[in-house]
């Protein structure tokens, strides 16, 4: 059942299931919280979860603007008004990225982090080029249809994506997108004011499970260097690696809850 919080007279959605201390997940760009329905239901024995749309996606209102420091802004203003005690956030990608900087933005109000292949420098190595190549076929779909129906039927028309995993969730996800959440990232404008090195050093302290697929399976969305260089700044951090793709809660689910599971107990 989702629910709605206004935030600038503009409904953010969420769904709210589970028993114990409250966990927030964030799904990555183009995504949805229906993202997470083959892990919630282990997790939900432990935490009470709130899976939230981000502004633009799924069942949450069109915005004006989709900057990721909106996107957090967005977070923060959800834990103070609907949460209201300190939380864990579990993030894939774009919401890995939003988990840290609401992080560093209410320290006293995040007691752990969970970070799914965060992209934290792929928009600054892959530039506007490898970052339109990685949209652009997304954004068309999102920009000409709005009907999941249609969606579906030109992925299956596709012998490349006609077995992709979750099809019908991805379809979903597109028809409902607001395309100007991919033309802001493929122009750069969403990451205005978004410091990735600031951030991670301002977190260094904070409780964090880095999870990382295989960067050549992945599309070198996070990269050697940039892990190391997370795991020189932050004090108390677990790594854990996986042989699949970016979605590795899709890829490699039974591993991923495991992993997420034993970090929060």
């Amino acid at each position: 059942m989702n629910n709605f919080i206004d935030i600038n007279n503009k409904k953010i959605s969420y769904e709210k299931i589970g028993v114990g201390n409250p966990i927030i997940f964030l799904h990555g760009i183009t995504s949805s919280s229906n993202t997470w329905n083959d892990v919630f239901k282990d997790i939900s024995k432990i935490r009470t979860i709130y899976m939230i749309d981000f502004r633009g996606h799924g069942f949450s209102d069109h915005f004006n603007s989709y900057k990721w420091t909106e996107f957090s802004e967005d977070i923060k203003s959800f834990i103070d008004e609907i949460v209201g005690s300190p939380v864990d956030i579990l993030g894939h990608s774009l919401g890995a990225c939003v988990a840290s900087q609401v992080a560093a933005l209410s320290k006293k109000n995040v007691r752990s982090i969970i970070l799914e292949d965060p992209p934290f420098f792929h928009h600054r190595r892959a530039g506007k080029e490898g970052i339109s190549k990685r949209f652009n076929y997304n954004l068309l779909l999102s920009k000409s249809y709005n009907s999941k129906e249609e969606i579906l039927k030109i992925f299956k028309d596709k012998s490349k994506l006609s077995n992709v995993k979750n099809i019908e969730n991805i379809a979903s996800n597109l028809s409902r997108l607001d395309y100007k959440v991919l033309e802001e990232t493929i122009n750069g404008s969403a990451l205005i004011g978004f410091d990735p090195e600031k951030i991670i050093k301002k977190i260094s302290n904070v409780k964090t499970l880095l999870l990382v697929g295989n960067e050549k399976k992945t599309g070198d969305v996070i990269i050697k260097k940039e892990i190391d260089f997370i795991t020189n700044n932050m004090k108390d951090l677990s790594l854990k690696k996986f042989d699949c793709g970016h979605n590795i809660h899709e890829e490699k689910t039974e591993e991923y809850k495991e992993a997420v599971i034993n970090f929060l107990q």
